[in-house]
């Protein structure tokens, strides 16, 4: 389990979280997660639940954040539900608008610029 973590965790993706949340069964967990869907308000994307696999049913819930986009993914894995979460960057975060981040981008200032 240890390890698998650390492999995810090296490819970049978060590891599930167990839930404290127990069911008796894969469908009750299901049902679940059709609750947090029907109750998502707020959220700018909602996909689910889904089959990835047997016994494996996922929801997603996205909400677009500064510079791209927040991931919130549920997962019933039999009766066993846990979730993660991740940031997706569409863009590089922007400086703060101040006279030093217009002086290191102005192209005109650098030293090797072409002079007109």
């Amino acid at each position: 389990m240890m390890l698998l973590a650390l492999l995810l965790a090296a490819s970049g993706e978060a590891p599930f979280e167990p839930s404290a949340e127990r069911f008796a069964d894969a469908a009750l967990c299901r049902a679940h997660l059709q609750s947090i869907v029907t109750a998502a308000a707020g959220y700018d994307a909602v996909r689910g639940p889904y089959d990835l696999a047997e016994d494996d049913v996922r929801i997603h819930l996205i909400r677009t954040e500064e510079n791209g986009h927040r991931i919130w993914e549920h997962r019933c894995l039999g009766a066993s539900l846990s979730a993660r979460t991740w940031q997706h960057a569409m863009a590089a975060a922007e400086d703060d608008f101040t006279i030093e981040s217009v002086a290191r981008n102005a192209e005109w200032l650098k030293k090797d610029a072409p002079q007109q």
